[in-house]
């Protein structure tokens, strides 16, 4: 019985191990993630998992995560709406503009296991100190992972995966400038 049910530290590996594969724009991460549906609630942590990183990384000192409840849960909530429109406007992008396979859920995976990438702008920050080409150098690997991921889901030329990721980015950008601003970092 203990065989059939692997325990969370078998899990938790193979999670990163697919994170790993992600950000390597390996085929096989993006294969489990077309059909392993759990890997949707493994992308939400990620993104978590990132946002908290963001956080520290801004200065927000570890006993300030408990503190800071309420600023805490606002970053958290902005991460996830990023999450859920950019896959949502990306899937949209494919499956109506550019007539491309795929359901919502596998681009929500694809994203949420690109999120870590975004962590890149922090070094992108230090090195260019301008955050708008801080956060569009830094976001370049997100966009790359989730337009290989694309191609590979939805039976794209690479050209129009990363066209439908660019197009997922600026569509976030009029949406959140809509909705008054969410923070992404």
């Amino acid at each position: 019985s203990s065989l059939a049910t692997p325990d969370r530290k078998q899990t938790m590996g193979v999670v990163l191990n697919r994170l790993v594969q992600t950000i390597r724009f390996d085929r096989d991460a993006f294969v489990w993630m077309q059909f392993n549906d759990r890997a949707t609630g493994d992308a939400l942590i990620i993104v978590a998992i990132t946002e908290v990183l963001f956080l520290i990384a801004g200065g927000t000192p570890l006993f300030g995560l408990v503190t800071s409840f309420t600023a805490v849960m606002s970053s958290l909530l902005s991460a996830v709406i990023f999450w859920l429109i950019y896959s949502g406007l990306v899937y949209a992008i494919v499956a109506f503009l550019f007539r491309g396979e795929g359901r919502y859920p596998i681009y929500l995976r694809m994203a949420g296991f690109a999120f870590p990438t975004l962590l890149l702008t922090i070094a992108t920050t230090q090195i260019f100190g301008n955050d708008l080409i801080a956060t569009l150098v830094g976001s370049l690997w997100f966009i790359l992972v989730v337009a290989y991921g694309t191609h590979y889901v939805s039976d794209l030329p690479l050209d129009r995966s990363i066209v439908a990721a660019v197009l997922g980015w600026a569509g976030w950008i009029v949406v959140s400038t809509i909705l008054g601003g969410f923070s992404l970092f």
